[in-house]
This record gives C-alpha cells, sequence and structure tokens, in this order.
C-alpha cells in the first residue's frame, strides 16, 4: 500500500541522501537499503537522518530491486549493513539476492537483515534456518527507536567482524612478510623488504628508515642507514646524503637513551637490541594516528623483525668470519711464497667482476669471489727450494710444483661449505687449459668448471704484471698482448673478450690494491 505523503516522489529523487559537497570524511559506514516501495526509502531517511555511530554519520545508499542491489553489492564492497525487503520482483527475491551476495560474491562480512510486510510468504523460522542472514524483521514492528536499535546492533557486529577479520589477514600477512625477510643476503636487502612489507601492512604510502648502532657509542655514536623510502629515500646517499630530518634524529636520539620503542605525533620509532649489543632502529611516519589493529599488527611484525634481525646478524657475523679465514689463509699461503698478500685480494676482485660480466647469478659470484682467493692452497706442501728458485724449474721440480693442484683438492674436498666445496674445484682446475694442455686432468673447453676458467684468467692477469721471484712485472700493454695471444688455446676466448673489453676497470684493480 502507497503512502500519499510520498506518491509524487520519484525513485531517483530519493537515490542517495549525501551532498557532493559533503565531506567523505564525515561519513563512517556505508548502509544499503533495499526495497521497491519509494516511501520505505524516505521513512527510514527521515527516521535516521540523525543516526550518529563512532561518533560518524552514515552514508545510505538506495536500491530498488534485488538486480539493482545485487549491482551496488559488486560495487562497493565496503557495506556495513543491508535492510533487504523479501517481496519485490518476485515473492523471494530478497532470499535469492542474500544468496548471491553470500554465495557468488562472497560476502560474509555485510550483515543483512530481512524485512518483510508479508511475513507469510517467508516464515521466520524457515528463513533463518536456510539463508545466511543476521535478523529477520517485520515491517510493522520496526519503530523508529527499534530501527535505531538495529543500526546499533547490526553495525557494531560488522565493526567487530571487520576488526577480526583484519586481525587474521594481518596476521597471515605477518607470517608471510616474516618469511620474505628471511630469504635476503644482506642486511640492507633485508631493511628494505622490511619497509616494503611494513607498507603493505599498514596499508600506507608512507616515509621510513631502516638503520643500526652500536650500544656502547649510545645515542651519538655513528649510525649506518641500511634502507630508506618515501621522502626520506635520499639520506642513503654516499656522498652528498642530507641526513635524517631533525625530528627523526631527535626520536632516534631519545628511543637509544631510553632503551624503548616510542610513539609520538612525529611518527613510531621501533627500538630493538641483541644480545651482542647492536642495536636497530625503526622509523615510520604513520601519518597521523595508527588504530589500535595497526598499533597491534606493527608491534607483533616489529617483534619477529627484531628475531630475525639478530638471527641475520649471527648469519652475517660467521660468513664475516669464514670470509676473513679464507683470505687469511690465501695471504699465509702467498707469504710463504715471498708474494704479495695483495695478490689473493686482486684474483678475488677479478674474478668476481669476470663472474659478473660473464652473466652468472649475483650469489655464484659471490662465491666464486670468497673462493678464489684459496686457488694456490696446495702451495703449502711444496717444498721451499722449489718454491723460492729464482730461475727456471727442472723437470722433476716442475712435476713437484704441479702436485699443488691436486693437494689444494684434496685438502679442501673434506668441507661440506659451499665455498671451501668451490675453492677446492678452482684449486684442482684453475691450471687446466681451455685447449686440453693443462694439468692436472688434461680438460679441455667446458669440462673445465666455469670458477676454474675465470680464477684462471684472473690468477695469470695478475701474476703478469706482478714481481715474482723468476720475473719483473709486465707493463698493461704486453699483459694485454699476452691475453689476446691465449685466447682460445689457455683461456675461453668469451672470457678473454670480457677482460679486453673492460680493460681499464680490470687494470685499476691492480692500481687499487698495489704489491
Amino acid at each position: 500500500m502507497s503512502n500519499p505523503l510520498f506518491a509524487s516522489q520519484s525513485k531517483s529523487a530519493s537515490a542517495d541522501t549525501t551532498s557532493p559537497k559533503e565531506n567523505d570524511a564525515d561519513y563512517g559506514y556505508t548502509v544499503l537499503i533495499i526495497d521497491d516501495e519509494v516511501e520505505v526509502h524516505k521513512v527510514t531517511d527521515l527516521t535516521l537522518k540523525r543516526f550518529r555511530f563512532d561518533g560518524k554519520r552514515i552514508r545510505f545508499l538506495h536500491a530498488y530491486s534485488a538486480r539493482e542491489a545485487l549491482q551496488i553489492f559488486t560495487e562497493h564492497t565496503d557495506i556495513a549493513l543491508a535492510l533487504v525487503d523479501v517481496v519485490m520482483e518476485t515473492d523471494h527475491a530478497g532470499l535469492d539476492l542474500v544468496h548471491k551476495v553470500r554465495n557468488e560474491l562472497g560476502n560474509h562480512l555485510v550483515r543483512l537483515v530481512l524485512r518483510t510486510g508479508q511475513p507469510g510468504q517467508a516464515p521466520e523460522h524457515e528463513v533463518i534456518e536456510r539463508y545466511d542472514i543476521n535478523d529477520y524483521k517485520e515491517k510493522t514492528e520496526l519503530t523508529s527507536q527499534k530501527l535505531k536499535t538495529l543500526m546499533y546492533s547490526g553495525l557494531r557486529s560488522y565493526r567487530d567482524i571487520q576488526t577480526i577479520d583484519m586481525h587474521r589477514k594481518g596476521l597471515r600477512q605477518v607470517i608471510e612478510s616474516t618469511s620474505k625477510m628471511l630469504k635476503p643476503n644482506s642486511m640492507s636487502e633485508f631493511a628494505t623488504a622490511v619497509l616494503k612489507e611494513i607498507m603493505n601492512l599498514l596499508q600506507i604510502d608512507s616515509s621510513a628508515v631502516y638503520c643500526t648502532t652500536f650500544s656502547e657509542q649510545g645515542a651519538h655514536g655513528e649510525r649506518r642507514i641500511l634502507a630508506a623510502t618515501g621522502s626520506m629515500a635520499d639520506v642513503i646517499a654516499e656522498d652528498d646524503s642530507p641526513g635524517l630530518p631533525a625530528p627523526v634524529e631527535q626520536l632516534f636520539d631519545k628511543a637509544l637513551d631510553e632503551r624503548r620503542s616510542l610513539y609520538s605525533e612525529e611518527g613510531y620509532v621501533f627500538y630493538t637490541e641483541t644480545e651482542s649489543g647492536y642495536q636497530s632502529l625503526l622509523y615510520i611516519d604513520t601519518n597521523g594516528k595508527l588504530t589500535n589493529a595497526q598499533q597491534e599488527l606493527l608491534d607483533i611484525y616489529c617483534f619477529n623483525v627484531a628475531l630475525t634481525y639478530a638471527s641475520l646478524l649471527k648469519g652475517e657475523e660467521i660468513l664475516e668470519t669464514q670470509r676473513e679465514l679464507v683470505y687469511l689463509l690465501g695471504d699465509a699461503v702467498e707469504m710463504r711464497s715471498k708474494e704479495t698478500g695483495a695478490h689473493v685480494k686482486r684474483v678475488s676482485l677479478v674474478s668476481y667482476r669476470l663472474a659478473q660480466l660473464y652473466g652468472l647469478a649475483e650469489e655464484e659470484c659471490l662465491v666464486i669471489k670468497r673462493a678464489s682467493p684459496l686457488h694456490d692452497f696446495g702451495k703449502v706442501a711444496i717444498p721451499d727450494r722449489i718454491l723460492h728458485k729464482p730461475g727456471k724449474l727442472d723437470k722433476e721440480e716442475w712435476e713437484t710444483m704441479k702436485t699443488h693442484a691436486s693437494v689444494g683438492h684434496d685438502i679442501l674436498r673434506k668441507s661440506t661449505k659451499p665455498i671451501l666445496k668451490v675453492a677446492s674445484m678452482i684449486c684442482m682446475t684453475h691450471h687446466e687449459k681451455w685447449n686440453g694442455n693443462g694439468y692436472p686432468l688434461g680438460l679441455q673447453g667446458e669440462e673445465i668448471p666455469i670458477a676454474g676458467r675465470i680464477s684462471a684468467l684472473a690468477d695469470v692477469f695478475d701474476a703478469l704484471g706482478s714481481k715474482r721471484c723468476y720475473k719483473e712485472p709486465w707493463g698493461k700493454e704486453n699483459v694485454r698482448e699476452e691475453l689476446l695471444k691465449e685466447r682460445g688455446e689457455h683461456f675461453e676466448p668469451k672470457l678473454v673478450d670480457l677482460i679486453i673489453d673492460h680493460f681499464d676497470e680490470f687494470w685499476e684493480i691492480r692500481n687499487r690494491y698495489p704489491d
């Protein structure tokens, strides 16, 4: 039955009560009114005109058929509450809509309340049992006060479920993000991953910075900035860095002095200290106050960051110790040969750059860089009279000298560590030749492992330009000519082409680390 008071009102006139001039920030939740009678929309609007929830007004959307409502649900995924008429295009149009919203659109957050003027068409006990609705009301029982009570209960329910769902998604993201933090191979990569995942977690596009310091230096110690984003992205520049903004510096100083995390209007600072005394500082410009849910997720995530940071530091310390031992062993061998320890450093850097230019994966390049200093490790077993002989070795002496390749391999191959396993292989193969005339295995072409081929060229390149007990250093052009001469004979042609094309770059390594 129509109401004469609203009979002259068209549907379009009541399509949305939101004025174009009103600020979106004034509105909180969205409510959808679904009914084929215009007067029902008008009465609902008038009754709830001054309604507020959580201090904000409600945005009302209107649909006059189940088909129109389904379209609105498709376009607006943030609808908190929907008042659904049962009888519209058909006697069960509202029920069909509920089924589609829950099952086809997969929307289980919106609170759905059925309103009917013909309760006999859809008995309450059957509807509640068969359909995923949250309440069932007869239009005659919805007085002004009861309608407002329904709004409060529906919106509170939506808010609570939304909070739970946000926590569920957030915790899942924390777990996924934590696993991503474990993948990086350096502190810089780790810090970059942390900042990226925090932005995703909080769903904000903001400025942030991650840095480390040492506890014994306190607030005035030198800080190493590992990563930055947003307006502070340029603070990690090498030379002309503008430094951290003064407010961030002050927050970091306070966090270091008080040894705790801080929330303030300027942003959030997370502080952690490892058992070894390393301190980690993370600043996030939160662009205003965080919600309780965001703050809880951030605290949980940063706790995981701290654990991962400590674990990564321990891993880096172990790797750094291993790298240092490799260099020390390489230096010891060169000192015994009365050759400069800078040789192993240069061979390491030349090998690394050659591996990069060759197109190897960065991880493989780094392993070659760290293993190549041990290329002559087997010389520890060669007698001094042979190692230090100023002239040419005789046949017997030469055969003894050649054993250093297999001796180094035999010693290092017992290790299960990746760097030492590659070092073992380099020991064995860095005197093999592309044409098959090398030793000790007589390998040819690509039978020689790439690490051995690279280390062989790096070793000869540096040795030619260095003084030895049996020769004077060669000049730059003489070295270049010798490498070209051995292209396809001693060395792989592609590797020779790479070192010739970038010859000045490689020669600069010699100048940077002189004998």
